[in-house]
């Protein structure tokens, strides 16, 4: 049967054996797991002694599917588990997590290795690709949980929406998944330095359409757009254009914009298990309903539409 392995760590600014109390215990998971976010109405159960080998957790839902984890071995460095997935199809796997203490912080580094069954060979890559995306969006949102005792993402499906046409102008871009951050907030902040210096409203919405969004290169092609009906001229490299109206699947996600990765593979699931017809291109469109200057980051929203054929 087809092998795969997948990891990814992060170090987290809290000793060791507060990690390792939290991730032993499954009840705590529920703060932080990039499936159960996806839906936290899914049913879950757990077994009696958390925190001790044998210890086990279940889950069964229609976005997250089924199945359940039992604790195999505890150590000061290391934990070690056993995945069974029931639906969407049966399978094991060994998941686990290492941790370095690093004076008062901890590198975790979080683990799966399994195989696939023989007929679904042609899954692996792109199972470990998600299986490396999930593990990223849970790092995140455990490193946040074990530093503050909370996690700012809630993400809830809206629905089928008709978008209104929009015409904007905007900033084109291609860069990798780790600095679109970084270069999006600078392309947003050139476009709003444009606007003022044209004594053009700020009152509108910004958003971004992102053409390409391809995991397997980890990299983004994407349009950072400001709303405009106005005729000016435009930057060099700029561009003007037009959304024009169109179904789409529309998913709210409120907080940091560092888990919006947690609206998206929500909004991509629902789509998938409601057998709803995505256009290949766009991708989707993130609107910016309010700012992050005068926003407090756990009340960030970001509209996320998703065009259907």
């Amino acid at each position: 049967m087809p092998a795969y392995h997948v990891e990814r760590s992060i170090v987290i600014e809290k000793p060791i054996k507060e990690v390792r109390d939290s991730l032993k215990n499954y009840k705590e998971w529920a703060r932080w797991s990039p499936w159960l976010i996806m839906e936290p109405d899914a049913t879950v159960t757990y077994s009696d002694r958390q925190g001790q080998v044998g210890a086990t957790h279940g889950w069964s839902g229609v976005l997250v599917g089924a199945g359940g984890m039992e604790l195999m071995e505890v150590h000061d460095d290391a934990l070690k588990m056993q995945i069974n997935f029931v639906k969407p199809f049966k399978s094991q796997a060994d998941i686990g997590f290492k941790l370095e203490e690093q004076g008062d912080t901890t590198h975790v580094t979080w683990y799966m290795d399994g195989y696939l069954p023989f007929f679904m060979f042609w899954m692996t890559t792109k199972m470990k690709t998600y299986i490396a995306m999930d593990y990223e969006r849970g790092l995140l949102m455990l490193k946040e949980y074990m530093e503050t005792g909370s996690v700012a993402s809630y993400v809830h499906i809206e629905g089928r929406f008709l978008m209104k046409e929009q015409k904007y102008i905007g900033i084109p871009r291609t860069c990798t998944l780790n600095e679109l951050a970084v270069v999006m907030q600078k392309d947003f902040e050139d476009l709003s330095a444009f606007m003022e210096t044209h004594s053009l409203s700020l009152d509108r919405i910004p958003f971004t359409i992102y053409n390409t969004f391809d995991m397997f290169k980890g990299e983004s092609s994407y349009i950072a757009c400001m709303p405009i009906e106005e005729e000016v001229h435009i930057e060099g490299g700029w561009v003007r254009g037009n959304i024009e109206s169109q179904d789409a699947l529309k998913t709210m996600h409120k907080g940091r914009y560092l888990h919006l990765g947690n609206g998206w593979m929500t909004a991509m699931n629902f789509a998938r298990i409601n057998k709803m017809k995505i256009l290949k291109s766009p991708v989707g469109y993130e609107f910016y309903p309010n700012s992050p200057y005068d926003t407090p980051a756990e009340e960030l929203v970001t509209e996320i539409f998703i065009p259907l054929r």
